[in-house]
């Protein structure tokens, strides 16, 4: 568990998988209102149900960020120790992220998670944090690119179109 004083960056209970699987419904939602084709048209809820967010759990592999003033969830993500989407030869001890979903309600938690996520990483012995993102959305691969992520890949997963990104944690 990280704390920044204002958030908590935590396991997520079971208690709590329908509100992370909420906040991807959202997002989608919001993607389909301001144009952005990405998670609402490569058929993400199909290939992500709630029965794969309740085994990640289960897994212990869900972390969400929480408001500490209200106790709401307000990001939810998988972190992985390993990644289809990557080479298998690829260097150096990692975390992976996945289905990343912040509030719409929320602007800047995602950052909060990024970087109280990278801690727990280093925290916890690993000398990257990962992460791919859909080749043709402009706006996140440049928050991306200011967050310090570089690209040193490419994937593809059904419909999607992916830049593998990484950065070096400070141990």
């Amino acid at each position: 568990m990280k704390d920044n004083g204002k958030y908590i960056f935590r396991k997520a209970t079971a208690d709590e998988v329908q509100t992370v699987f909420q906040l991807v419904l959202d997002r989608i939602s919001w993607m389909d209102e301001v144009g952005i084709r990405q998670w609402n048209v490569t058929d993400y809820v199909g290939r992500f149900p709630l029965s794969y967010y309740e085994q990640k759990q289960a897994e212990g592999e869900m972390f969400v960020l929480e408001e500490k003033a209200t106790g709401e969830i307000v990001c939810g993500a998988i972190l992985k120790e390993v990644d289809d989407r990557w080479p298998e030869d690829v260097k150096g001890s990692a975390y992976y992220l996945h289905n990343f979903a912040t509030s719409t309600r929320k602007p800047g938690v995602g950052l909060v998670y990024l970087q109280l996520a990278e801690q727990y990483a280093a925290m916890m012995g690993k000398e990257y944090f990962r992460l791919d993102c859909a080749v043709d959305n402009a706006f996140l691969n440049r928050y991306y690119d200011a967050q310090g992520y570089v690209v040193v890949g490419n994937c593809v997963h059904g419909l999607y179109k992916g830049l593998l990104r990484e950065k070096l944690l400070r141990l």
